[in-house]
């Protein structure tokens, strides 16, 4: 019988720690393949605005939709230029913001301006107890093909609008029922083009 050399045997134990780690990582049944942005939640992406105001077309560069606090912070959603915009999933017809798996917020709805003509802003977690008295309820999030949409009763809309908020910056905002663009607002759909990629791996 051949002997085992050692360097077979450090091949071997090689080959033998790998196949276990493989075997020991969980999956998902629509995950076939790992990703670093992929974690443990199946789904994740980034959200790309699309709309003829938001793009140049002579120079496109892609505006995400990002958050105005620290990482892993609550904050007011925006549209901007991000060179590693925030990850975002929907579960049970909610939109959540994943930063880690100890920091998971969920996107919600305030009426800010406390006016019923202006659309509602996107805030990305639970940014104290003042608004939560703003805070929209009922409302529910999913996906029609590449375009994310809000429902909310009766109505259902994929058109989000980028305004000036209470504070004086540019927040992201959604309207509950049908109505122009506000003044000094633009319009645009929101986007995911690396989701489905994920999901199909």
């Amino acid at each position: 019988m051949p002997s085992i050399t050692a360097n077979s045997k450090v091949l071997l134990s090689l080959l033998c720690a790998f196949v276990s780690i493989t075997w020991g990582i969980p999956t998902f049944e629509s995950m076939t393949q790992w990703s670093s942005t992929t974690t443990l939640v199946p789904g994740l992406t980034t959200l790309e605005a699309i709309g003829p105001g938001i793009i140049d077309p002579q120079n496109y560069v892609p505006q995400y939709v990002s958050v105005l606090a620290d990482r892993g912070s609550p904050g007011n959603a925006t549209i901007r230029r991000d060179n590693a915009p925030p990850l975002f999933y929907v579960y049970q017809s909610q939109l959540y913001n994943y930063h880690n798996d100890s920091s998971i917020l969920p996107v919600q709805l305030h009426n800010s301006t406390m006016s019923s003509k202006f659309p509602l802003q996107v805030v990305v977690g639970d940014t104290g107890k003042q608004a939560k008295k703003t805070l929209v309820k009922g409302g529910s999030w999913r996906w029609q093909g590449t375009i994310l949409r809000y429902e909310h009763g009766p109505y259902s809309t994929p058109l989000f609008y980028s305004c000036l908020d209470v504070n004086g910056l540019m927040g992201l905002f959604v309207s509950t029922e049908p109505s122009p663009t506000p003044s000094g607002c633009t319009a645009f759909t929101i986007h995911s083009f690396n989701r489905q990629w994920i999901e199909k791996k």
